[in-house]
C-alpha cells in the first residue's frame, strides 16, 4: 500500500480559529484512533490534495511539527464546501495493528473484456465498497481483472475472494457487467 508523508501543525479548536485557518489556505483536520486521544491539527491545502484527489486510498504518515509525534492513518471522511468545492475538513482514522477498521476503498477495473472486443459495453455499478479488515490486510484499491468477461456476463462480490475481508454489501451485489450495445 502506498504511504505518503504529511506535515502538520497543532491547531486551536473553535469556529473563529477554524475560519481564520481556512482564509489562509489551511485545512483543519482531526485524527481518531480507538483507545487514543483525538488530535486536532492543520495541514496546507496543497499537501492534502494527493490524499483526496486520487483513485487510490494511500496511507498517511502524519508528522506534527515541533513534536516527535507521528501518526499512521487513512482518510475516513472529507467535507467540501457545497458552492466552491474547496476542502473544508478532513478526518483521519488511525491504523492500530491487529484492530479491525472499516473503510471505503475504490474498485478499479483492469483490462479490456472479450465482450467489448465483440461490440459490447462495460457497465460498472459499484465504484467503491466499504470493507472491514485489519491494517495489515488493507490495500489502497481493489483492482479487478475483467478480461475474461463476455457479452451478457457479470461480476459479483461472491466472485472475489480476499482472506480476512468482510464486505458491507451482499455477495450477490453486482460490480460490473458487459452488455450488448444497440444494433
Amino acid at each position: 500500500m502506498k504511504t505518503l508523508e504529511l506535515i502538520a501543525q497543532k491547531r486551536e479548536v473553535g469556529r473563529k480559529a477554524t475560519r481564520d485557518l481556512r482564509k489562509n489556505d489551511l485545512i483543519p483536520a482531526c485524527y481518531y484512533a480507538k483507545g487514543k486521544e483525538n488530535v486536532n491539527f492543520v495541514v496546507k491545502a496543497k499537501d492534502i490534495r494527493p490524499f483526496v484527489y486520487t483513485a487510490h486510498k494511500p496511507i498517511a504518515q502524519i508528522t506534527i511539527e515541533g513534536t516527535d509525534e507521528k501518526y499512521v492513518a487513512v482518510i475516513k471522511s472529507v467535507s467540501f464546501d457545497p458552492v466552491t468545492d474547496k476542502i473544508l475538513h478532513v478526518d483521519f482514522l488511525g491504523l492500530i495493528p491487529n484492530h479491525t477498521l472499516t473503510v471505503d476503498i475504490p474498485i478499479i477495473l483492469n483490462g479490456t473484456p472479450i465482450g467489448v472486443r465483440k461490440g459490447g459495453k462495460v457497465s460498472q455499478v459499484i465504484h467503491k465498497v466499504k470493507i472491514t479488515t485489519t491494517p495489515e490486510l488493507l490495500i489502497d484499491a481493489l483492482e479487478i481483472d475483467i478480461t475474461d468477461l463476455d457479452i451478457g456476463k457479470q461480476l459479483q462480490f461472491k466472485d472475489i475472494t480476499k482472506e480476512g475481508w468482510l464486505f458491507s454489501v451482499p455477495p450477490s451485489a453486482l460490480i460490473c457487467s458487459v452488455k450488448q450495445t444497440r444494433a
